[in-house]
């Protein structure tokens, strides 16, 4: 009895461990169909979580500059130790698409990231598009060696 209530223990210990890992990230966005739309735009840091019982969990949010850079830290942790944080952001903007001048609704851009903890720091190295109608798009990220 006493080494089946170890063995649980170990196992539960081994499980319920956390995995806790924070974020640095620095990009830029663009409108080019409305210059004016870069400015205060809400960049969110994500840890995406994939069981059906679990929500994604915030880590960070910032707003863009008046040149639409920016930069959003924080902190996520998954259950397990062997489960690190999956981040991305997301970008909610009303650029409006190509071909119109005006976004009635609040449109949203998602942008999966490495797994690039702290001390180093992820940097979007290309502007990232508003106007574009996909829901995702790929962008380099650079991660310092």
């Amino acid at each position: 009895l006493t080494r089946m209530l170890l063995e649980s223990t170990t196992l539960f210990l081994l499980v319920s461990a956390v995995a806790s890992e924070c974020f640095r990230v620095h990009g830029t966005v663009e409108c080019p169909t409305d210059l004016h739309r870069i400015e205060f735009v809400r960049v969110l840091l994500f840890d995406r979580d994939v069981l059906p019982w679990e929500m994604d969990d915030l880590m960070g949010e910032t707003k863009t500059g008046e040149d639409g850079t920016f930069t959003v830290e924080g902190c996520g942790d998954d259950l397990g130790w062997w489960n690190q944080p999956d981040p991305y952001i997301q970008i909610d903007h009303r650029c409006p698409e190509g071909g119109h001048n005006v976004a009635i609704t609040m449109r949203h851009t998602m942008q999966w990231l490495p797994r690039t903890f702290l001390p180093e720091e992820i940097t979007i190295e290309e502007p990232i598009r508003l106007d574009l109608s996909q829901v995702e798009k790929t962008y380099t990220a650079y991660v310092p060696q």
